[in-house]
């Protein structure tokens, strides 16, 4: 490990998983950072709510774990929430620098840990609040045009006021795109900023000739692939309703497997029994990180509607594995990841979705028809995924965040101790709110089929 890095030791992480129940990129994330500057030398500390299903397999070598609620909607999330042992606990761990790996109000964490200890944070931005914020919200009020323009014009900008008074309060704002980066500035982030795109990890990405996952009836050369969590955000009912209308009577042996689960899973299929499209659209479920990498390598095209990525690692994944993409120009992660025309497809979302929409479709239905075209298509998203997401230069871009956030820190710190405890109020009435409005929706079943995720401080071919 380099001298230079001395001064960052001992490395805090705070995550909404100290175990990860389900697919979930930021946390795969996170999980790839613990290993990474562990690697260097660094002491790496993964702070979060307190799981009561967690085992040891699950667990990072250091952690520590805080009281948390449940949050119904979702089986297998909890709200951490703050206590004077647990404070004491995180105090006593001496960080030299605090990375927030969240959304949530475990932010505040950070914050506090900056004005009574002179912790440099930094925060990375995981969430687009626009497109996530009806997650937790019952049907009834997801269809209801005068509640969701309120929300849009009212509780969005508030929600986003927060995260800006937030960031402002840490040493540093990382964000996974450059359209983020202008996004955040222009609502008021003051802050420094970094743009740190996230990488894909070769040791379980670079399988060589994986078994074919695929069932008999998904036609070799026809094969769309979309993997998400199943939920509104993603627009997956969009993409069906693309895929039915549009794309498969147009061609054929044209098949849609949908890797994932979520809330929503079984929404998404009914919708596919309801549009005709249930014998060619298959629901394989979750899979383990380990297990998605033979999906990728054995699909033609990969299709993603959603507009809710701050990046999009699954978008990253596909195009590490050579497989070109069809997506929506998001201004955001997806943008930041597929350049059109070289890699991928991009489509603008609208302003008239019927005509985005039957482009979307022409477009997946030309690379269908010409093989040729999707293969120097997937060699150049290999090639650029490549040479994009080398992991030195990551962390080197990490290493740079972590020493511009102490400089920030020793610059601007001075009379914030007096405010302490406002991040705590803060945080907990965040987490109270969310675990309450979290009632609304009937539990949803996530992860049926019971596939287990890669730890924390190994990776292992589970589940293949």
């Amino acid at each position: 490990m380099p001298a230079e890095r001395s001064a960052f030791d001992h490395i805090g992480i705070l995550n909404d998983y100290v175990r990860v129940p389900y697919a979930n990129g930021s946390s795969f994330a996170s999980q790839l950072l613990y290993r990474e500057f562990s690697a260097r030398g660094q002491r790496v500390t993964v702070i979060g709510p307190h799981d009561p299903e967690a085992t040891s397999a699950d667990l990072p070598r250091h952690h520590l774990f805080l009281p948390s609620l449940p949050l119904r909607i979702h089986p297998g999330v909890h709200l951490p929430l703050p206590s004077r042992e647990a404070l004491a606990e995180v105090a006593r761990q001496n960080f030299d620098v605090v990375l927030a790996q969240t959304g949530s109000g475990l932010t505040q964490l950070g914050v506090w840990l900056r004005r009574t200890r002179g912790v440099p944070f930094l925060c990375v931005n995981t969430i687009h609040m626009p497109s996530v914020y009806d997650v937790l919200l019952p049907d009834r009020l997801h269809h209801n045009v005068r509640f969701t323009e309120f929300c849009r014009e009212r509780v969005i900008p508030w929600v986003e006021g927060q995260l800006v008074r937030t960031y402002n309060d840490s040493d540093g704002l990382i964000v996974l795109s450059e359209g983020l980066a202008q996004y955040w500035r222009n609502r008021g982030v003051g802050v420094p900023i970094h743009v740190i795109p996230r990488v894909v990890d070769p040791k379980i990405f670079d399988v060589s000739e994986p078994a074919d996952p695929f069932p008999a009836t998904a036609a070799r050369g026809h094969r769309l692939l979309c993997v998400c969590r199943h939920t509104r955000e993603k627009s997956v009912n969009r993409l069906l309703e693309i895929f039915a209308e549009l794309i498969a009577p147009a061609v054929p042996d044209a098949t849609l497997t949908l890797v994932g689960d979520g809330p929503d899973h079984d929404v998404f299929r009914a919708r596919a029994l309801e549009l005709g499209i249930a014998d060619r659209t298959h629901f394989p479920g979750e899979q383990s990180l380990t297990e998605v990498a033979r999906w990728y390598q054995h699909a033609d095209v990969f299709v993603y509607a959603s507009l809710s990525e701050t990046y999009g690692q699954v978008v990253g994944e596909a195009l590490w594995t050579g497989l070109p993409v069809v997506a929506f120009e998001d201004g955001m992660g997806v943008s930041q990841q597929v350049e059109n025309g070289k890699n991928g497809i991009l489509v603008p979302p609208g302003p008239d979705e019927r005509a985005s929409n039957w482009r979307f479709a022409g477009e997946v239905a030309t690379l269908l028809r010409e093989p040729a075209r999707r293969q120097t298509l997937g060699q150049a998203a290999r090639r650029r995924a490549h040479d994009r997401s080398s992991m030195n230069q990551t962390i080197e871009r990490y290493y740079a965040a972590f020493e511009a956030a102490r400089e920030h820190c020793l610059r601007t710190l001075h009379g914030s101790r007096s405010r302490a405890y406002l991040p705590l109020a803060r945080w907990t009435a965040i987490h109270v709110a969310t675990a309450a409005l979290g009632t609304l929706r009937p539990p949803a079943v996530v992860n049926r089929n019971n596939r287990r995720q890669p730890g924390w401080d190994g990776i292992e071919l589970v589940d293949a």
